[in-house]
């Protein structure tokens, strides 16, 4: 009878390791997961931040060209106010040529930004 009693206390005590076995590799695979995505997170955290800054110089460069463009729909008006029976056709052309100046710089402008 203590034969059979100690061969289950061994086939218990073998079942036990081979349970402490899984949990131990268990917990090792937990603890990596947990490093890799700690890790992960810390990249996504930086490339939000970056994305951030990013969309906010964006908008600052949209709020500018907004702007110029705006100064733009009144080149028109002032070609027009320009012509007047006073005022010389060289006189015109130099306020046109600066305007085109203006709009080629424009024009850069948004290129760039794109």
């Amino acid at each position: 009878m203590e034969r059979s009693s100690t061969r289950i206390i061994e086939l218990k005590l073998a079942d036990l390791e081979r349970r402490l076995e899984i949990l131990i590799n268990t917990k090792e695979n937990l603890t990596w997961s947990v490093s890799e995505l700690q890790r992960e997170n810390a990249e996504l955290r930086l490339s939000n931040m970056r994305l951030k800054e990013e969309a906010k110089e964006t908008k600052k460069k949209y709020g500018t060209l907004e702007k110029d463009f705006n100064k733009s729909k009144s080149f028109a008006k002032i070609v027009t106010s320009k012509l007047t029976p006073t005022s010389g056709l060289a006189e015109l052309k130099e306020s046109v040529d600066r305007y085109i100046e203006e709009i080629d710089k424009c024009i850069e402008m948004l290129e760039d930004s794109l």
